[in-house]
């Protein structure tokens, strides 16, 4: 599966993810991975030709990711078998688990892929758990339930000797790349770039009191503990819920929004939100990157009740859904919020509900089938809260990134959302600093000294600018001749910020690439967040 079909341009999406892995290579912090039980009499040659036939139909599945040119470009390769490993684990099922933990975390080559890895890890003659590993960049969480139903579709049909009545794609993941990027080109989406920038005027980063100081090379390592909404309090939560255009996800990002603001203490915060990104039929059966992350800002001032907040939840989650089509990445470019190293920019915590989760899977020919969920290791914003509805309950897990979080305080985080929901479904009309919190009330707030949100950073090289523009290193020589060169202007001066001069995030990851060519290693955590030349080079 190597030689090459087309060669079209990256979605937005699919260029920020290339950019995030040249931050973190050799790492799995952008792999996914879905895992099915497949318990009785197992046919591995119609499994495997189940495998080739999914990534026969959907192109993204053969797809790599490279630099072309200065842009990003998705390379589609010719179809071919595909590989599907087994592997041994003679010592039960809870051992299979373990062994899937350690295949998932792999990494991946986006430029030579494949960017989709099988196994079939076998526990014994008639328990299998069979494992899908794929790249960010090619699928989503919607995409790996398309990618299970679709292989259990076509194993079923190729055991029984019948063609699968799966229908044939309507276009393709690259087809979705030019159609986002023309309507970028067209205009069409002017107005909505207008409403993220009011919007998102002056917005500052959330502040959650760390147990650790932020490092410059975060690992992304997950500190974790799970959440229960019992099936009772969830009945009531919809009972809320049902009033005035209110969404039970709308309820459970009100308090999860106090819980943040009693936490960091700041009243107005910004919560990312994934929203699937498939407004069109046709996108619906495809596997690709189409999710999008909405950074919805809440004003929790004046200390309002519960009830006062799930209306201010409604109208910006409303408002944000009707102008969704942005993507995440170009608001990033486009509004230049303030970069710190270390942080992601615009949203520092992701709220998730029903976010992944895989269809129903009837029984196969011969095998009962079960989703297993692997263990959480990886952390991509400061804080996450994913929740699943099951079962009439809510269950998930709290991620806190173990640089800056013990486990102790995830859980108390998992707490305090609990703590706190079953509190304010019950009394909407309770105001937000007399609810329960147990993170704000029971945790040192003081462990890690945190800056004012008035408090300018220092310089990321902890040097004060002495008026002189030119390069005096041989380093700060080398810089000035690669911001000319991929800025594309002259006269490049060593105290200008790297934003402010034209750059964005892939103009800045092309300087790291280019400076590696030429000796000199930059911390590439240090080039995404603000910067001048003198900076870099004094880090360099």
């Amino acid at each position: 599966m190597t030689e090459e079909l087309y060669v079209l341009p990256a979605s937005f999406g699919q260029k920020r993810l290339w950019l995030l892995e040249q931050i973190q290579p050799d790492t799995p912090l952008y792999t996914m991975a879905a895992a099915l039980r497949l318990r009785g009499t197992l046919d591995v040659t119609a499994l495997s030709a189940a495998l080739t036939e999914v990534v026969q139909r959907h192109e993204v599945l053969r797809t790599v990711l490279r630099l072309d040119g200065g842009q990003v470009v998705q390379v589609v390769r010719e179809p071919g078998p595909v590989d599907l490993e087994t592997v041994e684990a003679p010592d039960g099922f809870d051992a299979a688990v373990l062994a899937a933990s350690r295949l998932a975390a792999r990494p991946f080559d986006l430029a030579t892929g494949p960017l989709l890895r099988c196994y079939l890890v076998r526990a014994a003659a008639d328990d299998h758990l069979l494992l899908a590993v794929v790249h960010h960049t090619v699928a989503d969480g919607w995409s790996m339930g398309v990618l299970m139903r679709e292989l259990t579709a076509l194993y079923a049909a190729g055991t029984r000797g019948v063609p699968a009545a799966l229908p044939e794609l309507p276009v393709q993941y690259a087809d979705y790349a030019l159609w986002q990027q023309e309507q970028l080109d067209s205009g069409a989406l002017t107005d909505q770039l207008d409403f993220w920038r009011r919007e998102l005027a002056g917005v500052t980063p959330l502040r959650l009191p760390p147990d650790h100081p932020r490092t410059p090379a975060p690992t992304f390592a997950a500190a974790t503990a799970p959440v229960t909404v019992a099936a009772a309090a969830v009945r009531q939560l919809r009972a809320v819920a049902e009033g005035d255009g209110v969404t039970a996800s709308m309820v459970a990002m009100a308090a999860y929004a106090a819980v943040l603001a009693r936490w960091s203490r700041q009243d107005d915060l910004v919560i990312g939100v994934p929203v699937a990104g498939r407004a069109e039929l046709d996108l619906e059966p495809l596997v690709g990157f189409f999710v999008n992350t909405l950074p919805i800002r809440l004003d929790l001032s004046d200390d309002p009740t519960f009830g006062e907040l799930l209306g201010r939840v409604r109208d910006h989650c409303l408002a944000a859904y009707q102008h969704a089509d942005i993507p995440f990445e170009l608001l990033v470019d486009e509004l230049k919020p303030d970069r710190r190293a270390g942080q992601l920019p615009l949203a520092q915590t992701m709220l998730a509900v029903n976010n992944t989760v895989l269809p129903h899977l009837t029984d196969l020919p011969g095998l009962t089938v079960e989703p297993v969920r692997l263990p959480e290791t990886r952390a991509h914003f400061d804080v996450t809260l994913d929740l699943v509805e099951s079962d009439d309950a809510l269950r998930g897990i709290v991620a806190a990134q173990a640089d800056l979080f013990t486990a102790e305080t995830a859980a108390l985080v998992a707490r305090s959302f609990t703590t706190l929901l079953r509190a304010a479904v019950v009394s909407p009309s309770t105001r937000l600093s007399e609810l329960p919190c147990p993170v704000a009330t029971e945790r040192d707030v003081d462990v890690v000294a945190l800056p004012s949100p008035d408090t300018e950073p220092a310089p990321v090289g902890g040097a004060i600018p002495d008026g002189d523009d030119t390069a005096r290193t041989p380093t700060e020589l080398v810089l000035v001749r690669l911001w000319s060169e991929i800025l594309e202007r002259d006269g490049v001066g060593v105290h200008e910020e790297f934003y402010a001069a034209g750059g964005n995030s892939l103009r800045a990851v092309r300087v790291v690439l280019r400076a590696r060519e030429l000796g000199v290693d930059l911390p590439v955590d240090a080039v995404l967040g603000e910067h001048t030349i003198r900076d870099l080079a004094a880090l360099a």
